[in-house]
């Protein structure tokens, strides 16, 4: 797998502190990508947002000069009201010659849909299914494939079956491995099931701190944490040898899953006992000691240059474990 750096792995902490590269930039995120012998960069069409058609093509031919391919990323937006964002990134993709869009469908995180509740979270999906068809379309036109993320709120069956629905090979899923867990399914049981759908992956990994009602997944370097990288990695090699993924270290705040409580199973369909009993093992073997502190610096109102710091000691760490493990 080729693996490359999305700019969700950094806050906005390195322009605060004044630091180069600044990766909230597309050439800052380069640089970092080029630096660590990385693939390719994931970000924002924000990142080109004052670009002409002139400075689109020469920063597309620097990234192929590198040897760097780039993935755009919509964001969040709820399309069933307004499918626009998909649609103007997917023009834009056209245009620089990228080949995968990222995208996600709610706000949602933690795997908390309560609010929605079992017949609105449905309902909301099906919503989704005439304005996605719509875009695929377009998408063909510019063989461009969509990748829909698990961003903690959908889980393996759910996006499989929205896939199916839509019913278009230009639509699949882009998984974010640490993400599996907030919805109760183990990284391994969530690819095997998206599989054929796979686009793209985002590579996390979160340390488990226990909770009254669950866990906080904290980011952490690649290997730090819960997930088995060789297993998962070997998996995607042998299942979609042709996907790429990128580094995402994500959040600078500790999730709460609220596994533990009833309710926070209230809009999950019914699924097989065992898959939740090795999700449940999984997070309570990974378990770290209630005294550890689960707070990012970030969290803990740390300087802008030691969030920073932080943010760059883990992509290093990550990048090392890439290569011990022969997986980059």
């Amino acid at each position: 797998m080729k693996i490359g750096l999305c700019a969700w792995s950094f806050t906005g902490s390195h322009r605060e502190a004044g630091l180069e590269p600044d990766p909230h930039t597309a050439e800052g995120l380069a640089t970092l990508a080029r630096r660590w012998g990385l693939h390719s960069i994931e970000c924002s069409p924000s990142f080109f947002a004052d670009r002409s058609p002139e400075q689109l093509r020469e920063f597309t031919a620097s990234l192929a000069g590198q040897g760097l391919d780039l993935i755009l990323d919509t964001g969040g937006h709820d399309y069933a009201r307004d499918i626009s964002p998909l649609r103007q990134t997917i023009e834009l993709a056209a245009r620089m010659g990228v080949r995968v869009v990222r995208t996600t469908i709610s706000n949602v995180v933690e795997g908390d849909r309560r609010p929605f509740g079992l017949a609105g979270w449905k309902t909301y999906l099906e919503s989704l299914i005439g304005p996605f068809r719509q875009q695929m379309s377009l998408a063909a036109d510019h063989g461009i494939s969509v990748g829909i993320e698990n961003h903690q709120d959908l889980c393996s069956w759910e996006l499989c079956w929205l896939c199916e629905q839509v019913d278009s090979n230009r639509l699949g899923v882009i998984m974010d491995c640490g993400n599996a867990l907030s919805v109760g399914e183990t990284p391994l049981a969530f690819a095997s099931r998206v599989m054929p759908y796979l686009k793209h992956v985002h590579l996390k990994d979160y340390t488990v701190h226990p909770t009254p009602s669950g866990y906080r997944l904290k980011r952490c370097a690649m290997g730090a944490g819960v997930v088995d990288w060789p297993a998962l990695i070997a998996a995607f090699d042998a299942g979609a040898p042709q996907v790429q993924g990128c580094i995402e270290l994500g959040a600078s705040v500790a999730r709460h899953i609220r596994i533990l409580e009833e309710d926070y199973w209230s809009t999950f369909a019914p699924r097989p006992l065992p898959e939740t009993i090795n999700a449940l093992r999984m997070l309570h073997q990974a378990a770290r000691p209630p005294e550890e502190d689960w707070r990012t610096p970030h969290e803990r109102g740390e300087s802008a240059e030691a969030r920073a710091a932080y943010e760059m000691v883990q992509l290093e760490a990550s990048v090392a474990f890439l290569r011990e493990k022969g997986l980059n």
